[in-house]
């Protein structure tokens, strides 16, 4: 049976793509699942329309993502924490820190988007790269002092 897939499948296929699966499996699974539609000219008219939706989406979202990044650029902030000897922190700073802080600047970014290797556990200076969305990024200074 011949079927387009609504779903990105493991080992069958992408969304949107034509597969060719055995009967029993489409019945039994992908249809009920709603994981997939038979193919008929109907389904296919259905399926690029919402790829055609879905692309010019994904294009708006782009550009709003991309005004974002160039206020991001250099934006410099900076975060007081508890430190001890040596200038390490007694916690750490992390990704939902620093959302935090830009949330308070009025950036509304996820923490996800945040891209820190590892948690900041000293006090200094630091380039942190925030991914606004897919291969749009911005650089940010962020500084990290002593609490008094």
């Amino acid at each position: 049976m011949e079927l387009i897939l609504l779903k990105d499948l493991e080992k069958i296929g992408r969304k949107g793509q034509v597969v060719r699966v055995r009967d029993g499996y489409a019945r039994n699974f992908l249809l009920p699942q709603k994981a997939a539609l038979p193919l008929t000219q109907a389904n296919e008219r259905f399926v690029a329309d919402q790829k055609a939706r879905a692309e010019k989406r994904a294009k708006i979202e782009r550009v709003k993502a991309q005004e974002i990044a160039k206020k991001l650029e250099g934006l410099k902030i900076s975060i007081e924490a508890a430190a001890g000897e040596q200038d390490k922190l007694f916690g750490s700073v992390t990704a939902e820190d620093i959302s935090k802080l830009l949330g308070e600047k009025g950036y509304q970014l996820d923490r996800r988007q945040i891209l820190l290797k590892e948690p900041i556990r000293s006090l200094g200076e630091y380039t942190l790269t925030v991914e606004v969305f897919t291969q749009v990024r911005a650089n940010i200074q962020l500084t990290v002092l002593k609490a008094a």
